[in-house]
């Protein structure tokens, strides 16, 4: 049997590449065939691309790579090599013909983890991300709309292509509900991919970069002041270097930002002594290697936070109004924390055994 997973593997977004990675690990390590499609879909990942004139968009983001483009260049670099030497692709495919001849190959398409189904993050590419054009086995892992309220201009398409999937699983509980009223389908909740693997394993891939021995560590998207306030008034409490992976923070922070890679972001939240995000996959990271952390909201974008820390019962990094001082300093029970989720995947590790084990009847 022949698996192709579809998923965001080509972007320079960190939990992107390291969630499309862990997928094709896990899969693999149950001795199955497994290649990600490498599918191409410029009007996606033009955006990640270092280079200013490639695909479609906008002035303000031409003019801001132009500003960033050595930093950009060297990331997109390192992402590069561990596309090329981490992950196993299918041939590449550019349109959605070819995308369908590729899939031809496979017995079995997964979609997913990441927001596969999130309509403004696929630029409305349904046809490749609901695998319409696909006649094998359908399945879908941790999928996620981002925000379920982003389906509403397009129930139709969703009730049409989810009712041809043959076992669905998503990563938020905010989407079970309503999958479950569109598909006409038992739908699962599992861990995002890169819980599936352990901090062992991930270490493995780690990749040395020179910073201080201890350091504070920020990885975030966007905007969001009372993160920066915080970080700041911690930065004068403690005077712990700064390392900022991404983001160019104000001078008054004094902090490093080194040239980062899928490896390298993960040796920085290993060594981290304490680490500031707004990021879901930043906050996987930060439980997968036990650190001192706190977690910002980030707008209507929170369910997938919510339903990790939830579940580990670490609800309370998850900052809202609450002081964030005292939580960083508050000892974790990691050992409880590592026990819900050791159970929660082997749930989602049987998730992915009974729909790869099972044919089109429903039997073993």
């Amino acid at each position: 049997m022949k698996i192709g997973t579809l998923t965001f593997h080509r972007t320079t977004n960190y939990g992107g590449v390291l969630q499309a990675y862990a997928l094709q690990k896990c899969i693999s390590n149950l001795n199955y065939d497994i290649n990600i499609i490498n599918y191409n879909n410029i009007d996606i990942y033009s955006y990640y691309d270092y280079r200013v004139f490639y695909g479609r968009q906008s002035l303000k983001t031409r003019l801001g790579k132009i500003v960033r483009y050595g930093y950009n260049k060297a990331v997109y670099s390192l992402f590069e090599d561990f596309w090329n030497n981490y992950l196993s692709l299918s041939q590449e495919c550019t349109s959605k013909e070819e995308l369908k001849i590729v899939e031809e190959e496979y017995d079995v398409m997964i979609v997913g983890s990441d927001q596969i189904w999130n309509p403004n993050a696929i630029f409305k590419d349904f046809n490749a991300f609901l695998l319409e054009d696909f006649n094998g086995r359908k399945i879908s892992y941790a999928a996620s709309a981002g925000n379920i309220h982003l389906w509403d201009n397009y129930l139709k398409i969703y009730w049409n292509d989810l009712h041809n999937f043959d076992y669905i699983s998503v990563r938020e509980s905010q989407m079970i509900d309503a999958t479950c009223k569109l598909s006409g389908k038992e739908v699962s909740l599992v861990l995002d991919p890169t819980l599936l693997l352990n901090c062992k394993d991930w270490k493995l891939l780690e990749n040395k970069v020179d910073v201080p021995k201890k350091y504070i560590l920020i990885y975030y998207l966007g905007n969001n002041q009372k993160l920066e306030d915080d970080l700041y008034d911690f930065y004068k409490k403690t005077g712990l270097q700064i390392i900022s992976i991404g983001k160019k923070l104000d001078k008054k922070f004094n902090s490093l930002r080194p040239v980062c890679g899928p490896r390298e972001f993960l040796y920085l939240f290993h060594n981290a002594s304490y680490i500031f995000t707004s990021s879901f996959h930043g906050t996987v990271f930060s439980i997968q290697y036990q650190k001192q952390f706190v977690t910002y909201g980030n707008g209507g974008y929170n369910s997938r936070m919510e339903t990790l820390l939830n579940t580990l019962e670490l609800n309370n990094h998850l900052i809202v109004d609450e002081g964030y001082y005292k939580i960083l300093n508050e000892k974790i029970n990691w050992e409880k924390a590592d026990k819900q989720l050791t159970k929660e995947r082997k749930k989602s590790l049987d998730f992915i055994l009974n729909a790869l084990n099972r044919d089109e009847r429903g039997n073993i």
